[in-house]
């Protein structure tokens, strides 16, 4: 995939969820140095402004060392979205905290690194002289849309724009990561470059799904044994839960990384409309007239994995950047807080350049970057912000900070943003209880093996053969008696 530049959001200005959130303080409290953070994607491209980005495994291609590797893009703007640096190094803030840890020394390059920008053209010689045919008539306006088309915003998101041109090499951009001085471990684990090309039936989907869940499970564990601090999963494995499939490896997986090796593991909440994840339908909203179930768990119609571990995982909404939710960011009762996820910026894994869309049906237009996949992004950076503060907190105590400094919404916890947009200059600065150091667990209690069944009351048995023996004892006695008298004279 060849990302494309369309004008909104202008790549010159900064990014409008950098801006909505107010990322440029939250710096004067920490930037994330000395912390860790582990992203299961489609791989992540290198980048000279992803100086700390560190290959962690490729469950794709089976690849040793992998993980540098991106025929989406998807990977290498989540991961711009959660530490690339400044275009102008005058620009990067200063570490925070001061004296942090450095990263893990830097792998070798991988052998075909992605050049960072195209080679200018040759010079032209001094005399040209071209003759071109005329240029052909330009084609008809298109129709009208219908009336009930939705417009290309965000009751729209995927709605097409005209290509403009991209920034001219060296120019300056918006684009700057939430945590600018984390280290990145990439570890491939999906890319659609390498789906199948004509799709089985559903069934055979359905497997295809479980192994998918499988290898999500694999990729956690991995990244948790690495040491990382933070996961992003900006990954959505969509099940009709009418029909779910076998998850206990991806929620051992989960809760090995949450509890057992505290690991804050932060999970895109998933698109309704995404052609990538067809499976993905809505769920109810918020439901306070149920004060037994107001989240609706009992309504749940899809299953988002591994968002739904919400014992364990920080699961992400999407808003736009003035804070609506977006109305394609899937509903659940496991979504824990929201994030920018429209007008999306991100540098590009083709040339390095920054972007802002993917090509559109139509030539000549780009389709915006937008969903859920960015929120989780910006939520992993502020989680590694603020393990870098607080560095004696745990995984469980991080999110509790997290999710307590967030702008509530009106029932003050939904289903589309959960406690709200995060704050990150809040998560940083307010006081907050740091809460139970473990996360209240709702595991499967153990099967209790019954005691035996009492056996059967014999006493109306016993009675009634002694009963019987008596009566047949008092027959003999008689009988006897009377054959006595017969013979006596």
């Amino acid at each position: 995939v060849n990302p494309v530049v369309i004008a909104d959001p202008d790549l010159g200005q900064p990014a409008p969820g950098n801006a909505m959130l107010d990322v440029s303080q939250a710096w004067q409290y920490s930037t994330g140095a000395g912390v860790t953070v582990g992203i299961i994607d489609t791989g992540v491209t290198p980048n000279p402004r992803l100086p700390a980005l560190f290959p962690g495994g490729d469950y794709v291609m089976g690849l040793p060392g992998g993980g540098l590797t991106d025929c989406e893009s998807h990977g290498t703007v989540v991961a711009s979205i959660i530490g690339a640096a400044p275009s102008d190094p005058a620009a990067r803030p200063a570490p925070k905290p001061a004296g942090a840890g450095a990263p893990p020394p830097p792998a070798p390059p991988p052998a075909n690194p992605a050049p960072t920008s195209a080679p200018p053209p040759p010079p032209p010689p001094a005399t040209v002289t071209v003759t071109a045919p005329p240029p052909p008539p330009p084609p008809p306006p298109p129709e009208p849309p219908p009336e009930d088309a939705p417009a290309a915003g965000p009751d729209d998101p995927t709605g097409a724009q005209p290509l403009v041109a991209p920034l001219p090499p060296g120019a300056p951009d918006g684009i700057v990561g939430i945590a600018p001085d984390a280290a990145l471990i990439s570890i491939r684990q999906s890319s659609v470059a390498f789906s199948p090309a004509h799709p089985s039936p559903e069934e055979a989907a359905l497997h295809r799904k479980a192994g998918d869940v499988v290898s999500l499970a694999k990729a956690i564990r991995h990244a948790a044994d690495l040491g990382v601090k933070v996961i992003n999963v900006s990954l959505a494995s969509c099940i009709n839960a009418a029909a779910p499939v076998n998850q206990d490896a991806l929620g051992a997986a989960v809760r090995y990384a949450a509890v057992d090796k505290d690991v804050v593991i932060v999970a895109a909440a998933g698109n309704k409309g995404d052609p990538l994840t067809p499976d993905c339908g809505q769920n109810p909203a918020y439901n306070p007239l149920d004060p037994q179930d107001p989240r609706d768990w009992a309504g749940v119609r899809t299953i988002v994995s591994p968002a739904w571990f919400s014992d364990y995982v920080l699961s992400v909404g999407a808003v736009t950047p003035d804070g609506q939710p977006l109305p394609d960011s899937i509903n659940g009762p496991w979504v824990g807080v929201a994030a920018p996820g429209w007008r999306i910026m991100g540098l590009s894994s083709t040339n390095g350049a920054p972007i802002n869309a993917l090509p559109g049906h139509d030539p000549g237009t780009g389709n915006g970057l937008w969903g859920t996949s960015f929120s989780a992004a910006y939520v992993s950076g502020v989680a590694a912000l603020v393990r870098a503060k607080y560095p004696n907190l745990t995984a469980h105590q991080v999110i509790r900070r997290i999710t307590a400094t967030a702008h509530n919404p009106a029932h003050g916890v939904d289903n589309q943003v959960g406690f709200g947009v995060v704050d990150p200059v809040a998560a940083l600065t307010f006081d907050v209880a740091p809460g139970d150091p473990k996360p209240v667990e709702h595991l499967s209690s153990a099967l209790h093996v019954p005691p035996a069944p009492p056996g059967p009351d014999l006493a109306p048995r016993n009675v009634a053969l002694l009963g019987g023996a008596a009566v047949l004892l008092g027959a003999s006695i008689i009988v006897a008696v009377v054959g006595v008298r017969r013979r006596m004279p």
